[in-house]
């Protein structure tokens, strides 16, 4: 006797689609003061509270990639080797959320650093796998590319706002000279961690995109904060990601082919 189709399948996507609903659920279920926008006391770079609510595309881009690779049957070894890395980006968000409510000053930046590289090692096998997805269909394709943009792109920025926060919570200044300088160098870290992958990913535009809206909110932040240095570095860190992202794309280094990292 045949077996059922889904007692085939191999048990990662079923794991990635419960860790996936698992980023939804888990915010609902743990409450803690860490993951509330807008808390006193935080470093003025951190971005308004109105640029968080980016985690709900996040989130819905993951659970639509993860039904969507359940249940289709197009190229399953790409699938399974996404699935791997994504679930340890999936888990960690939810370990994020506990992380948040027991220790979250350093924890918690432990925790999106292996989200990143998670996502990373995620971008890496998809750059491997270009010809065999670009034969998925027009909705794999967009749910697959914008999740790895967006997540990525946020993430790339949230863990170096994490770790001015984990100094902050340690004790390091946030104002006067000092403080400036540290949220300045943040910045610098942030601006070319996303240089760098916009480059990688060959202007990746769900990437460029999310980066942009983090920026955005940093800018936002540091300009009610009253931190006119701050706010212009936002402003610079902005315009220096969309311009290698145009030239990615447009310019003379768009016939450079976008390699997988080894």
């Amino acid at each position: 006797m045949t077996a059922p189709a889904w007692a085939s399948r191999s048990w990662l996507p079923v794991l990635l689609l419960v860790l996936a609903a698992g980023q939804i659920v888990s915010p609902l279920l743990i409450t803690n003061d860490f993951t509330v926008a807008d808390r006193a006391g935080e470093p003025a770079i951190v971005p308004a509270g109105y640029a968080f609510a980016i985690w709900g595309l996040i989130e819905a881009l993951a659970v639509g990639y993860a039904v969507w690779a359940f249940v289709t049957r197009r190229d399953a070894g790409v699938r399974e080797r996404l699935a791997a890395p994504l679930a340890v980006v999936f888990a960690g968000f939810t370990l994020w959320i506990v992380a948040a409510a027991v220790e979250p000053v350093w924890t918690t930046l432990v925790v999106f650093l292996v989200m990143f590289g998670g996502l990373l090692r995620a971008l890496t096998v998809a750059a491997g796998a270009r010809g065999e997805i670009a034969r998925w269909s027009r909705l794999g394709r967009g749910l697959l590319w914008g999740m790895l943009g967006t997540y990525t792109g946020w993430t790339s920025i949230a863990v170096w706002l994490n770790l001015a926060t984990a100094l902050t919570g340690s004790g390091a200044p946030i104002e006067g000279t000092p403080g400036v300088l540290g949220q300045l160098a943040v910045l610098a870290g942030a601006t070319a961690t996303a240089c760098a992958i916009v480059w990688w990913t060959g202007g990746l535009l769900p990437y460029a995109a999310t980066t942009a809206w983090a920026f955005v909110g940093a800018f936002i932040g540091a300009s009610a904060a009253g931190e006119g240095v701050l706010a212009t570095a936002t402003v610079v860190g902005l315009l220096v990601v969309a311009a290698v992202t145009l030239a990615r794309r447009v310019g003379p280094a768009a016939r450079v082919p976008v390699r997988p990292a080894t």
